[in-house]
């Protein structure tokens, strides 16, 4: 009534006058289907004067309530959303009718009877516009041919192989064998991120955010900045108070930790996820560890596959980097080769992942950790090993190759 193109968009979304539940609506858009047939102008004045000649002005409602239509809805600026809402509610009314009327036969219904009626059900489903939300035409797509945007870890060796580190809107998994030094190494690729100019968060659940935060200040740490000691456990080494200072004003507003005071289930990570990805643009998600991530479901697997789902449409969505720590499992220690499936849990972990590095350092007294690509969705290039060296005298770590 209040713009005749609208019929055009009503006829791609292939109105009815059945979708209407009012009957004073079905008459109403059934004229105004036949005045666009038929070519005729249609506005307030020349479609009161078709439902008078009619005889079904008074059916439609009457002049008061004919006229109260044009001002429910002034403009025709949303008559797209408009039309969805209203063949989706018809849509649910045809299978709620459906399914009501074969209700009285359903005792008597065999296998193909009740084939048929499902078979119904779906193709009032598939009728509904809600179906096109599902699917977009590929000439429709821009194709981005620039380089993936990514976060260099800092090992050279690893962001060859990843084609300039880990991309964005990627799931990583570290694993590795307690001692293996994951959590040094971690602390390398945070402090590359920072260095970089990307904001980062670490969640630690098995450290306190002090212990957490004594161990990456010592690995970022200048080394006229480090303060050596001994005590009746041997050496000790501390960040100095000007070292403290300095790496504060660094992090301000760059780097965040999980609060000791939130309970460190799956809504609450994937809320500071979201949260801190919009409001304070961190790009790097650091998770350490899985199992201790309490998520929902009904046994270890189920609440697995729940927060390794959770944390790769998070990647996906806001198109950031997540770096989850998970444990070995036993069968690790007995196979000569790691392998993608030696993380601990169900195997959706190794499945859904992008990237998937293990750690393994061969000898307790030796000062080397081996870092193995075992996945790379997004280059195909595995099995690269990286030797990381670590100074008997300092936390950090070096890149022997």
């Amino acid at each position: 009534m209040i713009e005749p193109e609208s019929v055009l968009v009503a006829n791609q979304f292939n109105l009815s006058v059945d979708d209407f539940f009012h009957p004073q609506h079905q008459i109403i858009y059934n004229c105004i289907k036949k005045m666009h047939d038929s070519g005729d102008a249609i506005d307030f004045v020349t479609l009161k004067h078709n439902l008078e000649k009619t005889d079904l002005l008074e059916k439609a409602g009457g002049v008061s309530y004919f006229t109260s239509l044009t001002s429910a809805v002034p403009t025709t600026k949303n008559i797209y959303y408009h039309i969805k809402i209203l063949k989706e509610l018809a849509t649910k009314r045809n299978i709620y009718n459906l399914i009501s009327d074969r209700a009285k036969t359903i005792k008597k219904m065999d296998g193909q009877d009740m084939i048929k009626l499902a078979n119904e059900v779906k193709a009032t489903v598939l009728d509904s516009p809600c179906v096109d939300d599902l699917f977009v035409d590929a000439s429709d797509i821009t194709l981005d041919t620039t380089p993936s945007p990514s976060i260099q870890t800092g090992f050279a060796p690893l962001d060859s192989v990843t084609s300039g580190g880990l991309n964005f809107g990627t799931l990583t998994v570290l694993t590795g064998s307690p001692g293996s030094r994951k959590s040094t190494f971690l602390n390398q690729i945070l402090a590359n991120a920072l260095s970089l100019g990307f904001n980062s968060f670490l969640y630690s659940g098995e450290l306190t955010a002090q212990m957490a935060l004594d161990w990456f200040y010592k690995t970022v740490s200048n080394p006229i900045h480090l303060s050596f000691g001994v005590n009746s456990f041997g050496k000790t080494i501390k960040v100095t108070d000007e070292g403290v200072s300095q790496i504060n004003k660094w992090l301000k507003d760059k780097l965040f930790l999980f609060s000791k005071n939130a309970q460190a289930d799956e809504t609450n990570i994937s809320t500071v996820i979201e949260f801190l990805s919009i409001k304070k643009n961190v790009k790097l998600f650091v998770l350490d560890n899985l199992m201790t991530i309490e998520c929902r479901g009904t046994d270890k697997y189920e609440k697995q596959i729940n927060v390794i789902k959770s944390l790769k449409n998070l990647a996906k969505n806001y198109n950031i980097v997540i770096i989850l720590v998970a444990h070995s499992n036993k069968n690790s220690i007995m196979r000569s080769k790691p392998h993608v499936f030696d993380i601990s849990g169900a195997s959706e972990i190794a499945n859904l992942s992008d990237y998937i590095l293990t750690a393994t350092r061969y000898n307790d007294h030796d000062n080397e950790t081996t870092i193995l690509l075992l996945k790379n969705r997004i280059t195909g290039l595995i099995k690269k090993h990286l030797q990381l060296k670590f100074s008997p005298d300092f936390t950090p770590m070096q890149n022997s190759n």
